[in-house]
């Protein structure tokens, strides 16, 4: 028998040992975990969700997304202005003008800059726009995907803040909750992905998750390292019952010799789901599974 041959049925002998290991794994952690400590877990997890999305560094206080583009904009809240703000702002508030590297703001009206200093202008490099501007309620900053830079604008008094706010999800089922297999990549690779507005950005992947369901062996490209270790997919629900741009699942449980699981029961939206004001990557072919995940949370509507 060629080696190549014994070394793919040796990884495969040792793959089905793993997955018999976690099944059986598996099956004594749910008879240890009561549903009611598990239901108390979910509970935290969507609760936490939304304490996260309606958070000050949240998603449902953006009110904003201007793209800019080279030369100079002009933004207020009157029709005229390249850029639209809200009512609240001055008819016209000030302009943004880009030159190759370099974003220069000018105000009509002092702002606070990075929550301590008032500014009329302000220039900042595309290597550090680690700065924010304020103006009453509001805060903005230079949004950057990669190849393109947006002001992203924030209302920390947004209406939606104070009202009910309810995420659907699936009903609970422990079948998935799934254990697999990670093996990482020698070297993050790069990779070139599409967001919702059809730009190019780059993601780096950093291995591939193997797991089984229903006896049929699925795989998803990760990101993240470590306890950061996450995929986005999308499956069979998708634009159906769940968000129309995909999942996110985070990879847990990572040990030594690249043991995982996933709970599918705490697969989340991305923040395009909720608010238009948003950027998203689009999961790449790869990760685009056709079995129905039947878990997590659905399209919110």
């Amino acid at each position: 028998m060629p080696v190549m041959e014994i070394k793919k049925n040796i990884q495969s002998l040792s793959f089905t040992a793993f997955m018999l290991g976690a099944f059986i794994l598996s099956s004594c952690s749910t008879s240890s975990a009561t549903d009611a400590d598990y239901e108390k877990e979910l509970r935290t997890f969507k609760n936490d969700r939304i304490t996260s999305l309606k958070s000050r560094s949240g998603y449902l206080n953006l009110v904003g997304l201007f793209w800019i583009e080279e030369g100079k904009s002009q933004f207020g809240s009157y029709p005229d202005n390249d850029f639209i703000f809200p009512e609240a702002f001055p008819e016209h508030f000030g302009s943004v003008t880009k030159n190759g590297d370099v974003v220069l703001f000018k105000y009509n009206e002092p702002v606070l800059l990075d929550s301590s200093k008032k500014v009329t202008e302000f220039e900042i490099s595309l290597g550090d726009i680690d700065h924010t501007f304020s103006w009453k309620t509001f805060q903005w900053f230079i949004h950057d995907t990669g190849n393109h830079q947006a002001i992203r604008l924030r209302d920390f008094e947004s209406p939606i803040l104070n009202q009910p706010f309810i995420i659907p999800y699936f009903p609970m089922d422990k079948k998935w909750i799934v254990y697999g297999k990670f093996e990482p990549y020698p070297e993050m690779r790069p990779r070139e992905i599409s967001n919702i507005f059809g730009q190019q950005i780059e993601m780096k992947s950093t291995g591939m998750v193997t797991f089984i369901y229903n006896n049929n062996e699925y795989r998803l490209e990760t990101s993240g390292e470590g306890e950061k270790l996450y995929c986005i997919f999308m499956d069979g629900t998708t634009s159906k019952e769940t968000y129309g741009g995909g999942r996110i699942i985070k990879v847990k449980g990572l040990d030594e010799i690249g043991n995982v699981y996933m709970d599918f029961n705490q697969a989340y939206n991305f923040p395009c789901a909720f608010n238009v004001f948003t950027t998203c990557p689009v999961p790449p072919p790869i990760n685009q599974l056709k079995i129905r995940i039947t878990a997590g949370e659905k399209a919110f509507k």
